[in-house]
């Protein structure tokens, strides 16, 4: 698993200590495949884990991959769109985890998916 040596420049967010927020903008890939961001101040609450897989994925241990799939899934319009961003999810936390991690990842962000968690159409 090579790291992807990309940079994350996050800070907690005072009196919500669950929360993250940029304060410089990340880099993130549009679905079309251009390159585009996330824009600076965008707060996110990390990987939203059942008790059961917090040892294998706490909250915060992905937050480059917790705050794009966040940002993604704040601007799908249908499950498509969505599905790509959860397999987004699944690269990202490909480059800094092992191969179950990110299986685990993924089958979580589809269990979300499909009773509604994070949609927005």
């Amino acid at each position: 698993m090579a790291h992807s040596g990309l940079v994350i420049f996050m800070q907690t967010v005072p009196g919500k200590p669950k929360h993250r927020k940029l304060f410089q903008r990340l880099p993130c890939e549009n679905q079309d495949g251009t390159a585009g961001f996330v824009p600076a101040g965008f707060e996110w609450d990390g990987s939203s884990v059942p008790a059961i897989f917090q040892g294998l994925f706490p909250r915060h241990r992905h937050p480059i991959a917790s705050c794009r799939h966040d940002w993604r899934c704040r601007n799908t319009r249908n499950m498509t769109e969505r599905k790509w961003a959860d397999q987004q999810f699944k690269d990202d936390v490909g480059t800094t985890s092992w191969w179950l991690t990110k299986q685990v990842g993924y089958l979580g962000v589809r269990i979300g998916a499909f009773f509604g968690v994070g949609n927005r159409f």
